[in-house]
């Protein structure tokens, strides 16, 4: 009776060790222009800062083609980056000022999903996360926010055709990665849609955070001091 209630101890601690938390993040504010916005969520530190590039985005493969640092420009309901062609948003249509955004944290986490604002029926999304040699892996690099992306995420779009707000789920979010870019996809020296450049706000994150391994390992020694106190207990009577 006290080995199977011991056994029960460690069945029911593996199957309620706490499992990843979802946290919103949002960006927007009042207006401002600071270098970069940092905070907590848990126990996570995270950063988001903007950089230029000067490749095509389809081109964009290593981290280190990531430039200058920018400002970036907060604004209700999201934010962009400043002085850009198509200010307050991130854009592409400068081919010799490319801009992206760079979230970083102290620990790896997946992103659950976004929330974008300004984005128009021809908007693209780049969405890399960052291995730790800098090489970029591609988690959207198809089809349009308005349309669909990479048929993985599921894209809820309001308001109007342009301008609108479209907030993107991931169902089966990807690996963890401690830095992410996204940028648009196409670049304005290449006409899409009838227009030059993408461009669009980033009103919040999704961040999936993993429990710390304390919090696994007090929970399961927990119910080991169970099972041993009752087998004790047995053993004594």
């Amino acid at each position: 009776m006290v080995r199977q209630f011991a056994f029960a101890a460690c069945v029911f601690a593996a199957f309620t060790t706490p499992a990843a938390a979802a946290v919103t993040i949002s960006f927007g504010g009042p207006n401002a222009t600071p270098t970069s916005i940092s905070g907590t969520v848990g126990d996570i530190d995270y950063t988001l800062s903007a950089a230029r590039f000067t490749v095509a985005p389809t081109a964009l493969t290593n981290f280190s083609q990531l430039g200058a640092a920018l400002r970036l420009r907060v604004t209700a309901p999201g934010v962009g980056v400043n002085g850009g062609a198509s200010d307050p948003q991130v854009d592409t249509n400068n081919p010799a000022r490319r801009e992206a955004f760079i979230f970083e944290t102290n620990a790896p986490i997946q992103i659950g999903g976004l929330r974008l604002s300004f984005v128009d029926s021809n908007d693209t999304l780049l969405f890399f996360g960052v291995k730790s040699d800098g090489d970029l892996v591609p988690l959207i690099n198809s089809g349009t926010i308005r349309s669909g992306l990479n048929g993985a995420a599921q894209v809820v779009n309001q308001n109007s055709l342009n301008s609108g707000t479209s907030t993107i789920t991931f169902p089966s979010p990807w690996g963890y990665f401690d830095r992410y870019v996204l940028t648009t996809r196409v670049g304005g020296d290449v006409r899409f849609g009838g227009d030059f450049g993408q461009g669009y706000r980033l009103d919040s994150l999704t961040v999936n955070i993993v429990p710390e391994p304390q919090t696994w390992a007090l929970l399961i020694a927990g119910f080991g001091m169970v099972g041993l106190s009752v087998r004790r207990r047995a053993a004594t009577a």
